[in-house]
């Protein structure tokens, strides 16, 4: 479709900067959890008796070695700047959330992840997101005086954006979508 005044116009690309409502970081609210320590109930087990099918399915939700072997190896190749980590991450996009999860120690659950903030207290804890072309993107900035503040940017799915909560418990991040 040609423009009506002739005129040329500049092409935007995707990357580039334009002020959009997509560049603005939003504060994402973290809200607090705090229970009551209770009495562990009796629930008949003792020692470390299970039933088989419990342990068949823990062992049948573990990756192999050969994954873990396979893993471990792009890490390091991307740590030495064999492979770039922009090229991986296009071609393996869930693969970049799980790398910067596993760099700070954190786990990725089915409906979200759990970062371990032990140490820190939710004063010293900030989370900011924005929502992109390709996904949701949230910023977390932990500040700690005596070091630089830890900043981590965590590339969710796109559609993360509209259920996205996040929780501070026993000094755990949870984020949920």
């Amino acid at each position: 479709m040609q423009p009506m005044d002739n005129k040329a116009r500049p092409k935007v690309h995707v990357g580039s900067y334009a002020p959009s409502r997509m560049d603005e970081w939003t504060s994402l609210d973290i809200e607090t959890v705090t229970t009551e320590p209770t009495k562990p109930e009796d629930d008949g087990l003792t020692g470390l008796s299970t039933n088989a099918a419990t342990l068949q399915s823990e062992f049948e939700g573990r990756p192999t070695h050969l994954d873990e072997v396979k893993q471990r190896h792009l890490e390091v190749l991307v740590t030495a700047g064999m492979l770039p980590e922009s090229g991986l991450a296009d071609v393996h996009p869930e693969r970049a959330l799980s790398w910067v999860v596993n760099s700070i120690n954190g786990r990725l659950n089915p409906d979200g992840l759990t970062i371990p903030l032990l140490g820190s207290s939710l004063e010293n804890v900030q989370l900011k997101t924005k929502v992109t072309d390709e996904a949701t993107v949230v910023m977390l900035t932990v500040e700690d005086g005596e070091h630089p503040e830890l900043v981590r940017e965590l590339p969710l799915p796109l559609d993360a954006a509209s259920t996205l909560e996040a929780t501070f418990h026993q000094g755990r991040l949870h984020l949920r979508w």
